[in-house]
């Protein structure tokens, strides 16, 4: 045991450890707001980048701060000022990890993203039209629990354009109340352009995370989880956190760089035998499977 020696920490560990947690962050938070609209993710992927090359640098840094013999008995664990932070930074960042995957997993295809950055330029956006005629008969969808009835039909309506009112065909429209001439519902057009013509929703990309009822929910169900992952930790889990042990971290971290790589193929925006999507599905589970193994190596 005399000649045998462990990992240890210096100010070098701390630099490099602070560096890749704050670089984390970083990239969830590129993930979440999102600072790239569609691919290629530059932001997330820069910063998770540099993350994974902090924890590298970490690990080294542990090896060269190494102390021993481990007969010797350890100094004193105790409350570090740095662990409550530390503490509320894992809590935060693991379940908004687990929902910056799923965000990424609904990134549309760049093709629709700049086809959005497009018809935002020309002022596409939601507004009234008046429904001219029904061109079918409308299909009325029963209610069921927890969801609304609903009508779906073709219809005929008319936009303002600003020079002046056009009649648009819209193809299996879904109102709340039965359809008829007169009525007012809600689509998306540009009044300057009517060659963009009249549809009832744009393209779908990560834009919905604008919608304040989204945010408002997908804060409460995260930052629940949150508050349930704080409520576990203690001073010493921080403590060994902190101090890097090669059966914890290695294989925590070997699982976090494995959910960076299935995150790729849609970042980048490069097929996979069709499968993309499965791989940031899964991705989004290796924060929470890094948690848990060390957690299980606590006990």
């Amino acid at each position: 045991m005399g000649n045998t020696y462990e990992p240890g920490r210096s100010k070098w560990t701390g630099i490099t450890g602070w560096l890749m947690v704050g670089s984390a962050s970083a990239a969830i938070g590129c993930a979440l707001t999102p600072v790239s609209p569609y691919p290629p993710l530059t932001a997330e992927l820069v910063f998770a980048g540099a993350s994974a090359v902090f924890a590298a640098c970490w690990v080294v840094a542990s090896y060269r701060a190494r102390t021993g013999p481990l007969d010797k008995p350890p100094p004193p664990a105790g409350y570090r000022a740095g662990d409550e932070r530390l503490a509320y930074l894992f809590a935060i960042g693991v379940p908004f990890a687990v929902a910056a995957a799923l965000v990424v997993l609904c990134t549309g295809s760049s093709a629709n993203g700049k086809e959005i950055e497009r018809l935002d330029r020309v002022g596409y956006a939601e507004r009234k039209v008046e429904i001219v005629r029904l061109a079918g008969e409308p299909a009325f969808t029963p209610p069921r629990e927890d969801v609304h009835g609903w009508y779906n039909t073709d219809l005929v309506v008319r936009a303002a354009f600003d020079s002046g009112p056009r009649e648009a065909l819209l193809k299996g429209f879904e109102t709340s109340r039965s359809p008829e001439p007169g009525m007012r519902v809600t689509a998306h057009f540009a009044p300057a352009h009517p060659e963009e013509g009249v549809a009832e929703r744009p393209f779908m990309t990560r834009a919905w995370l604008g919608d304040p009822i989204a945010a408002f929910f997908g804060l409460l169900i995260f930052g629940g989880a949150a508050a349930i992952t704080k409520s576990f930790m203690d001073p010493s889990d921080m403590e060994n956190l902190r101090r890097f042990r090669p059966g914890t971290h290695l294989p925590a971290l070997a699982i976090l760089l494995c959910g960076l790589v299935l995150l790729l193929p849609v970042s980048l925006e490069f097929p996979v035998a069709g499968f993309h999507r499965l791989s940031a599905l899964l991705a989004s589970l290796t924060p929470v499977l890094a948690l848990t193994w060390v957690v299980r190596r606590r006990y």
